[in-house]
């Protein structure tokens, strides 16, 4: 059954999202462990030949983060890696450049000065992972650590990725399979195999689409690109993200394919302390970082690796939301307070800022509930 009772209000803000969409999308729901909400509709190409289903795997974007947060939070749970220690404990070289005292949680909340790489880099070299680390190890921060708070659009990926490797040893995309995916279980992948490929559904841009910029000054637009086309990842007039090259390539700021349920069940099984204990999930929630992003002008609260709730409600009407968004409009995330954890994953991509889908459907849960 796609909606349990009580959440018919749902399925009908979801239908009028697709329709108004013409594209397919997928919406799904979790309280206290029980899947509530898991509809799909739409066609999952742009020639609409191919329907939208339940396992349908769609390009998450920098809700890969949300996934690579999650495996630091084991970490931390476990107790091998400290947030308040300096990242040097666990990865000397990254004290290069005068960031000897950047602690982890400074890393991970998008607060070490690290927004893009400083060098150019083709999409072919921002796949090695190992590669990326080590050039923003050797960097200098853009301004002092902690006093600006900056997306870290792909760089956090290979940063927190890194920090993964040196404390536990395995490569991002292995040990997220084993410790999570495997241990949910859940469809998300981070290096996906070709025996996966007839699955996969793609994201398309809506005619006005365009990375969002509140601010619109020269100034800003320069450093969007730096971030946003160092490598070229969302600027220009290609999807990427709709090939083969992406699927496989282990980026972990923004290269993994879920599945809506496989997405909500990360976070239910998070929310619900099967992964780590109620004490952790505290602790990843804790807000480290807030500002305003210097080259969109979106508002950022940042805690462990996850985005916080906002001033915009990015995670509907509930103050202890938290998770991680993906371009275009994608949503995944969790309300710990009541248990609930959902995932919003469109085709059609939507500039942030004029998109109110995911918070349609967020305040009709928030209803249900």
């Amino acid at each position: 059954m796609p909606v349990a009772a009580g959440f018919e209000r749902v399925a009908e803000e979801f239908a009028e999202v697709v329709a108004a969409d013409a594209a397919g999308a997928a919406f799904t729901a979790f309280r206290d462990g029980e899947l509530v909400v898991d509809l799909q509709a739409g066609h999952r190409d742009p020639e609409g030949a191919e329907p939208m289903t339940t396992d349908t795997l769609m390009p998450i974007f920098s809700g890969t983060k949300g996934i690579v947060a999650t495996g630091v939070a084991l970490l931390v749970d476990s107790g091998a890696i400290d947030p308040e220690a300096p990242v040097v404990r666990y990865w000397p070289e990254f004290g290069a450049a005068g960031k000897q005292g950047v602690l982890v949680r400074q890393l991970l909340s998008h607060s070490a000065g690290l927004p893009y790489p400083a060098k150019p880099v083709t999409r072919e070299e921002s796949m090695d992972n190992r590669a990326m680390a080590e050039q923003l190890a050797a960097q200098p921060p853009l301004w002092p650590v902690g006093m600006t708070t900056a997306y870290h659009a792909l760089t956090f990926g290979w940063l927190a990725a890194e920090l993964i490797r040196r404390v536990d040893g395995r490569e991002v995309g292995e040990y997220l399979r084993a410790e999570i995916t495997e241990r949910v279980p859940a469809d998300f992948w981070l290096g996906l195999p070709e025996s996966e490929w007839p699955r996969t559904g793609r994201r398309w841009r809506a005619a006005d689409y365009q990375v969002a910029n509140r601010l619109n000054t020269p100034e800003a637009l320069a450093y969007r690109d730096k971030v946003y086309g160092n490598p070229p990842t969302l600027l220009g007039e290609d999807a990427p993200w709709n090939t083969p090259a992406w699927w496989t390539s282990v980026t972990p700021g923004g290269g993994a394919m879920a599945s809506s349920l496989g997405m909500a069940a990360v976070y239910s099984a998070l929310v619900t302390g099967k992964l780590v204990s109620g004490r952790t999930i505290d602790r990843i929630r804790r807000e480290e970082s807030r500002g305003t992003d210097p080259g969109t002008g979106r508002p950022l609260s940042f805690g462990l690796g996850y985005e916080l709730q906002d001033s915009i409600e990015t995670y509907g009407p509930e103050a202890t939301g938290f998770g991680h968004s993906g371009a275009g409009g994608s949503l995944f995330g969790c309300w710990p307070r009541l248990g609930v954890a959902f995932a919003f994953s469109p085709c059609l991509m939507r500039t942030e800022g004029f998109d109110n889908r995911s918070h349609r459907l967020l305040t009709a849960l928030h209803t249900c509930l």
